[in-house]
Order: structure tokens, then sequence, then C-alpha cells
């Protein structure tokens, strides 16, 4: 007696049932972009980036975050780094971003003014997705819009600006901890693209 291949089938995907795409993952996110990257030519673009990863690796260090556990994609002229959620946002405003700009002002005081670093740092949280290229998600974009905004990009005069979400603002710098400090905090709307957020800067560390 045959069985008909109708029934097989059926009785396959019983056994073993379609595998489910992975849902969202929930992580912060960290953006740092290098302003007039593109005015420099090649070496000191080169050693810009090696300058930022250094800094950004110091910050992560100093707060005892492994650099193994994190999720780094490349920008060209900047790095977003998504963070587990089981990290404390606040290690991430205090010892973190300062950290990484102290870094920054180290070098930028040993060479000439033209080659001198200047970072744009948005910090958000959300939902995020994994595919076989990368990351992607909402979430993501938001950050980077923020990062590139004109009231972001208004407010850098020094080494660094940090621009944080609402969702960041709410949730951890109002409440003063440790050495965040919520007065040093100016909220402005950004409205770049797709996204209408209102955000909030800093270029005390």
């Amino acid at each position: 007696m045959s069985i008909a291949p109708a029934v097989v089938s059926w009785a396959w995907r019983r056994l073993w049932p379609a595998r489910r795409p992975p849902g969202p993952e929930h992580r912060s996110i960290l953006v740092v972009d290098i302003a007039g990257f593109g005015r420099w030519h090649d070496p000191a673009q080169i050693e810009a980036r090696h300058v930022l990863t250094h800094a950004v690796r110091t910050g992560f260090r100093a707060a005892g975050i492994r650099w193994s556990d994190l999720a780094v994609q490349d920008r060209g002229d900047g790095m977003m780094v998504l963070i587990p959620a089981a990290v404390s946002k606040l290690d991430l405003l205090d010892p973190v971003v300062p950290r990484l700009v102290a870094a920054l002002r180290q070098h930028n005081q040993a060479v000439a003014p033209d080659l001198r670093i200047r970072v744009r740092v948005g910090l958000h949280a959300g939902e995020v997705h994994r595919d076989p290229h990368g990351w992607v998600g909402t979430d993501l974009n938001t950050t980077c819009r923020l990062v590139d905004s004109a009231p972001v990009r208004e407010r850098l005069v020094d080494h660094a600006v940090l621009v944080v979400s609402e969702v960041i603002h709410q949730g951890v710098v109002r409440h003063g901890y440790r050495r965040v400090d919520p007065a040093s905090y100016s909220s402005v709307d950004v409205a770049v693209k797709e996204v209408r957020e209102r955000a909030w800067v800093t270029t005390r560390f």
C-alpha cells in the first residue's frame, strides 16, 4: 500500500515544524560619527579610525564591558555599537562616554588643529533585528538620525557632543546618577527624514 505524497508532507510538517524567524532583541545603541571626516586625505582618515576605535574600546574597558560581548558595525566615518540589555545604561553614560571623550581629547592635544577628531555621539535603546548581513531596526535608524540632526551638529564646538533619546533621558539622565548632571542637558527637537523626536544634548563630560 502506498502513502499519498500529501499525507507524507503533512506528517513531516507536524514532526519537524518550520523554524520560526528570530524575533527582535533589546539592545542599547551607541553611535559615534567623526565630524568633517571627508575633508581629510586617506592617511588621516585611516589614523582617525584607528584613534576612534581605541577611544571607544577604552571607554568600554573602563566600565568592565568586554569588547567580545558587543556587536560593532563599521560606518566608515564612525561606528555603531550594540550593547546587551544586561549592561546598565548608566554605565554607558558613566564611565563609557566620558572615558571615550577623554581619550580623544588626549589625542587632540598632540596633533595639529586641522587633524583634531571631533565626534557626535548618540545613545538610544530599543529593539533590533539581526540578519545574515548585520543589524537592522527602526531604533537603529532613530539613533543615527539623532546623531545627524542639525541641533546636534550645531552644538559640536569642542571635542564631542552627546545626544540621548527621550528614552535614555527619562530612564537614566534625569535621575542624576553618579556623575551624570541632568542640568547639563538641554532639550532639542529633532526632525530628520522620518524621525520626529525630542532629544537631549550635552557637551559636558
